[in-house]
């Protein structure tokens, strides 16, 4: 039997309709399955009976399987997820005040090979098909009430996995009620398809991660840098589809002794200034596998008040989960067992 969310919408329609019902059917079932997040046919009580005998016959509903699951101080939650292939992923629950965050991965692993992020030793063992991804969503939602935010920055370089995101986001915007204004995506800075994403998703919110503001430290800890210089990423910022009132948020990890001296602040800023953006510092998160240190708060603090001096907002993101690893930079995941 085959899960029946690998089947686009499009795809149950031609499908059903090859059946002898009428391709609206299908309509309804995506209803039962994203909308009401039902977990049998028999439930789905506006489908014929015949189809609901149909559909159980040659589908199965399935979730990603949780393996295991930690919880952190805080209340963020960190749940490793069993795909059907034997492979996992690691997704994170974020109670925040009047709203939860959802922290998606795209991919098993990623190929970016930057130098302090855990996910990349992993290498890239494959991309997540979309109805995984939006699996995460349902499989998160089941304990989950209000308003809910989505991010995709887990394990994975989404614009790397473009056509498999981007399905997955149509289905939460269209058939789960997430406005894209609530769907933010993370990026190195795969600069096309960037562009691309903005022009198919125009309130989609973007993140993205520069975290150097020249070539030389860039490159070193960045190797999409080679591809992607800093120089082209501005020019691209500047011209991104946005609309007037919204800002590209710019993501800077701050590594004790590396990239988070007042001089690295100015820099910064001299850099992003025309720019529309807002700067996201986050502190370090460390882990086993790199020796990078976060840097002592007051540090974090000066270099915010510097680009905060030269008419930027700052937001300073001390991240949740940091014990239980669920933190950003610390998901990796190993044949069946927790980082």
């Amino acid at each position: 039997m085959k899960n029946v969310f690998s089947l686009t919408h499009s795809q149950l329609r031609e499908l059903i309709s090859s059946w002898g019902y009428p391709a609206y059917q299908a309509d309804n079932l995506f209803r039962w399955l994203y909308g009401k997040r039902t977990k049998s046919f028999q439930l789905m009580t506006n489908l014929p009976k015949s189809l609901r005998k149909k559909l159980s016959q040659e589908f199965f509903i399935g979730y990603p399987e949780v393996l295991e699951l930690r919880e952190g101080r805080d209340g963020t939650k960190k749940y490793l997820l069993g795909l059907e292939d034997g492979e996992a992923v690691e997704a994170v629950r974020i109670p925040e005040r009047g709203h939860t965050t959802f922290c998606l991965s795209s991919q098993v692993g990623c190929r970016m090979g930057c130098k302090f992020c855990a996910t990349s030793t992993m290498g890239l063992r494959r991309n997540l098909n979309f109805w995984e991804i939006t699996g995460q969503v349902l499989r998160l939602m089941e304990e989950t009430e209000g308003r809910v935010n989505i991010v995709l920055m887990g394990m994975g370089e989404p614009l790397d996995n473009w056509e498999n995101v981007a399905a997955a986001i149509e289905i939460l915007k269209e058939w789960m009620g997430f406005s894209p204004r609530r769907i933010t995506l993370s990026t190195v800075g795969l600069l096309p398809r960037l562009k691309e994403a903005l022009l198919r998703f125009p309130n989609l919110r973007v993140a993205l991660s520069l975290n150097f503001p020249d070539d030389e430290r860039r490159s070193k800890f960045m190797p999409v840098n080679r591809k992607f210089p800093v120089e082209e990423i501005i020019k691209t910022i500047g011209e991104l589809p946005i609309k007037k009132r919204e800002r590209v948020t710019i993501e800077y990890v701050l590594i004790k002794g590396i990239n988070d001296s007042p001089a690295d602040a100015r820099r910064l800023g001299r850099l992003l200034r025309g720019l529309r953006v807002k700067i996201n510092l986050i502190p370090y998160n460390e882990n086993e596998i790199f020796p990078w240190r976060r840097p002592e708060d007051e540090r974090t603090e000066t270099f915010a008040s510097v680009l905060r001096e030269m008419g930027f907002s700052v937001f300073v993101r001390y991240s949740k989960g940091n014990e239980i690893k669920a933190a950003c930079g610390q998901l990796r995941t190993s044949w069946g067992k927790g980082s």
